[in-house]
């Protein structure tokens, strides 16, 4: 829900502030997904099916209380949350260290999950309060990836190293400790649940009669849809890399610089806000992405591989935030735009699961033509969601 008042308690620098930094620490874990796939893998002797399922684990609990969250998001204080959610997702990366035990991974990942998944939701929440969605939400996709990079480039020279998959999830707590006290900037609760109490004072909701739940619902989906196919080409980009038998040092810088040039993306976002809408920006992201898959379905040099995935990154930087920033602006409600956190945990679930059952190791197309195809079906959801945002 955009507010456009000038005198937007939600527009206040702490305030934006707070909610980019709990939307960074809720997405610590999936920035950090194809090392981690890699490192708990090699460390505990699991098979591909079984890190699969630790990865489908965390999104379950991100997935199921980001759902749940449409009813409370509004309701509860946002400081009491996090105050809860901060040490549950901490001590359930930390129970991961304790234990060899498949099942107790899989539960403390899931209960982690759902941990970060409370933070998340009310940092995407919070920014759909200002009066610029989409300009903060580029501001919240850069400083998400930024702190990826920033691990990315770390972890396999320092502790990774040294100490494995238990030195990993070390750094990813300090990390958290060292970003949690921003968290006391946040606000208890936002500009929408005022509003609503109004209504609820003369029994009338009328911001719910006015939505418009075809367009939500298309804007929705299509945010579920594209970040599958993010999600897809993401979880796998080392993988084609390996597969051409590039150097894996190599391949790590170039993940961190593809998560640079995603930051580069949400800057842009960022600066250019509300100035073209919401639809333009994200379909025309959507053909430089289109542009990335190219490269990357030749990537038999390492040059065509490094262009491929700096430009799939760029693109990706760039339509997330008019996405989620769409989604904001239909929401005269308030409560729906926590959706799109479930829509896109769900996103992140399918899409390396298509990958893995698309990707042969020695041919890329089927997956990389899925992803394509995934990106024509959002950016026409998107477009009806235009269409529709007005009765």
């Amino acid at each position: 829900m955009a507010n456009d008042n000038n005198n937007n308690l939600m527009d206040a620098g702490a305030i934006v502030l707070s909610a980019i930094i709990i939307s960074a620490i809720g997405m610590l874990f999936y920035n950090l997904l194809p090392m981690y796939v890699g490192i708990a893998q090699d460390s505990k002797g699991l098979d591909n099916s079984q890190v699969g399922f630790i990865s489908a684990a965390f999104f379950l609990g991100f997935n199921l209380v980001t759902l749940w969250a449409f009813y409370w998001i509004r309701k509860w204080n946002w400081r009491w949350v996090t105050l809860v959610a901060t040490p549950i997702a901490a001590l359930g990366l930390y129970a991961s260290t304790l234990t060899d035990s498949y099942q107790i991974l899989l539960v403390s990942t899931a209960v982690s999950g759902g941990a970060f998944a409370a933070m998340y939701g009310i940092g995407t929440t919070i920014l759909s309060d200002t009066s610029n969605p989409a300009r903060w939400y580029g501001l919240k996709i850069a400083a998400e990836a930024i702190l990826g990079a920033i691990l990315l480039l770390i972890l396999p020279i320092s502790t990774i190293a040294s100490y494995g998959f238990n030195g990993m999830i070390v750094v990813m707590l300090i990390s958290i400790a060292l970003l949690s006290p921003l968290l006391f900037l946040l606000p208890a609760r936002g500009n929408k649940n005022r509003e609503q109490e109004g209504r609820e004072h003369l029994h009338v909701d009328q911001a719910s009669q006015n939505i418009n739940h075809m367009a939500i619902w298309s804007a929705l989906i299509g945010t579920l849809i594209v970040f599958s196919g993010i999600s897809a080409v993401w979880a796998f980009l080392e993988r084609l890399g390996n597969s051409v038998a590039f150097d894996p040092g190599s391949i790590g810088i170039l993940l961190a610089a593809a998560l640079v040039f995603a930051t580069a993306g949400s800057l842009g976002a960022a600066a250019i806000g509300k100035s073209f809408g919401n639809i333009r920006p994200f379909l025309l992201s959507l053909g430089v992405m289109a542009t990335g898959l190219i490269f990357l379905a030749d990537s038999s040099t390492m040059i065509s591989y490094s262009i491929g995935c700096c430009l799939f990154a760029l693109a990706f930087g760039v339509c997330m935030p008019f996405a989620i920033a769409e989604v904001a602006e239909l929401d005269i409600d308030g409560r729906y735009v926590i959706l799109s956190v479930p829509a896109i945990g769900t996103g992140a679930m399918l899409g390396p699961a298509m990958a893995g059952l698309l990707y042969s190791g020695e041919s890329a197309d089927q997956l990389l033509g899925w992803v394509a195809v995934s990106m024509v079906i959002s950016a026409g959801l998107m477009w009806n969601a235009q269409r529709h945002k007005y009765r």
